[in-house]
Parts: C-alpha cells; sequence; structure tokens
C-alpha cells in the first residue's frame, strides 16, 4: 500500500505542477499583437537652396504603424525605433536622420539604440484597439559639410509588450 501512496503522491504532486504551469503561464502566452506597418520605405526629394537654408528637408511621406490585439487580457504595447546602420554613407553622421511622431513636433536623432516611439495600454477589443500613429523623417542639411551623393540606412521598429 505505500508504494500506491507514493505513486499516487507523486502524481498528484506532477499534477499539481501541470495545473500550475497552465494556469500561471496562460495568460503570458496568450497576449497576442499584431504590428503592421505600411510606407516602410522613406524617399527625400533632392534638396533645394530653401531647404539648405532651413537646414533639412522633409521625406515625402513617413511609416505608419498599426498596433492590433489578436487575444488576451491588458497588456502594454510599446513602439520603438532604432537605426540598423551605423552612419548614412558617404561621410553623413547617422543622427542627421530625424523622426517624430505625428501628433507631436519634436524631431528626435536615430542612433542604433531603441528609442521609444510611443506607448499604450491595449485591452483586447476594448481599450486602444486597434490604435496607430505615423513616424515623419527629415534630413539635417549643413551647406558646408552635405557633399552632393545618395544617402541611405535602413531602420527597425518594433513591438514589445508587457503583462501588468
Amino acid at each position: 500500500m505505500r508504494a500506491l501512496q507514493r505513486k499516487l503522491r507523486g502524481v498528484s504532486t506532477a499534477l499539481a505542477i501541470m495545473v500550475a504551469v497552465v494556469f500561471i503561464a496562460s495568460p503570458l502566452a496568450a497576449q497576442k499583437t499584431n504590428l503592421t506597418v505600411t510606407g516602410g520605405t522613406i524617399t527625400f526629394p533632392a534638396p533645394t537652396a530653401a531647404d539648405y537654408i532651413a537646414g533639412f528637408v522633409n521625406s515625402t511621406g513617413g511609416a505608419t504603424f498599426t498596433i492590433n490585439s489578436v487575444n488576451g487580457i491588458q497588456r502594454t504595447t510599446t513602439i520603438s525605433i532604432r537605426s540598423t546602420s551605423a552612419n548614412l554613407g558617404n561621410g553623413k553622421l547617422l543622427g542627421d536622420l530625424q523622426w517624430r511622431r505625428s501628433d507631436l513636433a519634436t524631431w528626435n536623432s536615430i542612433s542604433l539604440t531603441d528609442a521609444q516611439v510611443e506607448q499604450r495600454v491595449v485591452i483586447n477589443k476594448l481599450l486602444n484597439d486597434p490604435w496607430s500613429n505615423t513616424i515623419f523623417f527629415r534630413m539635417v542639411l549643413n551647406w558646408t559639410t552635405d557633399a552632393p551623393a545618395t544617402y541611405t540606412a535602413n531602420y527597425q521598429i518594433t513591438l514589445s509588450q508587457t503583462v501588468p
């Protein structure tokens, strides 16, 4: 009988651990959120004398991101941006590429580390589901240091989420 009791206790313990893992892990595993980015290729017109006088040229469009909760409970979603290129090429500094959210006036230089663009709490089918914004870009211009050339860089938009 003792062997049977030990076996049952072992099964009970294993079952309790599996149940705990399922109930504790499922809220984290169930959080599914989609990120969609449109207009990801950013182009700039050839700068004019007026652009050089102003000190910058704006891109012809922006990158629009949309966050859509697929399932799960409340979570905090964060959009970040960074460059995956060390510079813009032809001697142009990476920091000369700037970004801003469409609803804010402040410009930020892009860098190699993630910079938070926006953060919102999302509740599936209720609060901020879906939500979106647009990131605009501009290039800082300098008469004396910018050689006529083509400049390029890659950037990355990242979605991260946490469950309270």
